[in-house]
């Protein structure tokens, strides 16, 4: 079910375009081709293009490797809905390995259904990806599934014996730490990707008009357009994410050469995507103003995780001590965080200059790392500050 949910939300469409605007020199395979490659995609496989002719011109061979996110977001949320089917089993490995070998049949039959010269996915991928996408997301979920009968899996006992082990023989720093700061580390992220979607909304409300020159431009039918807008929505998470970059200051590309950013932007030819008619171009006067969101982001997590900060409190003896472990901490947890974010989120989406789209995560890493720690560490002598009446070592 979730292959042939994951398959058919695309091939439908393409089904219906295919049966309406008939061309008599396309067969309906080229639909399942581009729906079982797009779903590969989604799952980490990569899409190899050969050199040859588009159009009136030749293309260098190239390599897809971006990832829609939405549609990835989408195979992950039915792949742990699965899993949490079956967390009240007495064992887990046989749904497991089930479930795993069957998505694995049907991820050898797609991909060598999938193949074409013009385009095809690398072949050990598209069969290994896709079921090791499902076993992530259903382990996660058959292990952290609610329990009705109230009896634990052998498998989720032994993972919770060995993280409670693993937990147990940390220091003490680390055990005083880790709630607090994944909690601030993560708001900040989340403010930073909620204030992207908001202004991307706006930008697209703003632009309106540049968005429908774009889609008139590109000269399809209804049923195109709610295609394409279909696959606008699949990369709209990549988008978000570029735009929350944007407002740490480091901004991202379009193309190799290209920089969008608070300070300025410098874009080549863009490709013929409305959703792209959302995106800022030329000089932001406000620039600086939108490098304070992760600012203030740190500024109002690191604030709201006080009343999760007790252990801090009593362990760190100096307040200088707490408030720069804490602000480096969660300065540590959103840089990471926004660079796997970064990461899933870049890549390449076509020959050229296309190779090159979105952010550096490294970069990413180290700019948040700053904004986001500096802020945290005046903020977390308020969160932070070690309580004299109950510590010990300071009475």
């Amino acid at each position: 079910m979730v292959a042939a949910i994951g398959v058919g939300i695309l091939l439908a469409p393409m089904t219906v375009i295919w049966l309406v605007e008939n061309d008599p020199t396309i067969d309906w395979f080229v639909a399942l081709r581009t729906s079982a490659d797009i779903w590969m995609l989604a799952q980490g496989a990569h899409l190899v293009v050969p050199a040859g002719a588009l159009g009136s011109s030749q293309v260098p061979a190239f390599v897809v490797t971006i990832l829609p996110l939405g549609f990835s977001a989408l195979l992950a949320y039915l792949s742990f809905r699965l899993g949490r089917r079956m967390s009240n089993a007495a064992e887990l490995w046989p749904g497991w390995l089930g479930a795993v070998l069957a998505y694995g049949a049907i991820s050898l039959g797609l991909s060598t259904a999938a193949f074409d010269k013009a385009v095809y996915p690398v072949a050990w991928q598209g069969t290994m990806f896709p079921p090791i996408f499902l076993f992530a997301f259903m382990a996660v979920g058959s292990l952290t599934g609610p329990l009705i009968n109230g009896e634990e899996s052998r498998e989720r006992a032994a993972v919770v014996v060995w993280l409670e082990n693993k937990w147990n023989n940390t220091g003490w720093a680390i055990r005083a730490l880790a709630a607090p700061a994944l909690r601030g580390g993560t708001a900040v992220v989340a403010m930073l990707t909620t204030v992207s979607a908001l202004s991307i909304s706006v930008l697209l409300t703003l632009n309106w008009i540049t968005v429908t020159r774009l889609y008139e431009g590109l000269h399809v039918s209804v049923l195109g357009g709610s295609t394409i807008t279909i696959g606008e929505l699949a990369v709209l998470p990549n988008l978000v994410i570029y735009g929350a970059a944007w407002f740490t200051g480091l901004g991202f590309s379009i193309g190799t050469g290209s920089s969008i950013s608070p300070l300025g932007s410098a874009v080549g030819p863009m490709p013929g995507i409305p959703l792209l008619g959302a995106i800022p171009a030329g000089q932001i006067g406000l620039g600086l103003i939108a490098v304070a969101v992760p600012l203030v982001a740190a500024f109002i997590a690191t604030i709201a995780i006080k009343k999760h900060a007790d252990e801090i409190r009593f362990e760190f003896a100096s307040a200088w001590t707490a408030a720069i472990s804490l602000g480096l901490s969660v300065g540590l947890v959103a840089a990471v965080e926004m660079g796997i974010l970064a990461a899933i989120a870049s890549g390449s989406a076509g020959p050229g200059r296309l190779e090159t789209i979105g952010v550096n995560p490294w970069i990413l890493m180290a700019v948040v790392f700053v904004e986001t720690a500096g802020v945290s560490i005046l903020a977390s002598f308020f969160s932070a500050r070690p309580d004299r009446a109950d510590h010990p070592l300071l009475n």
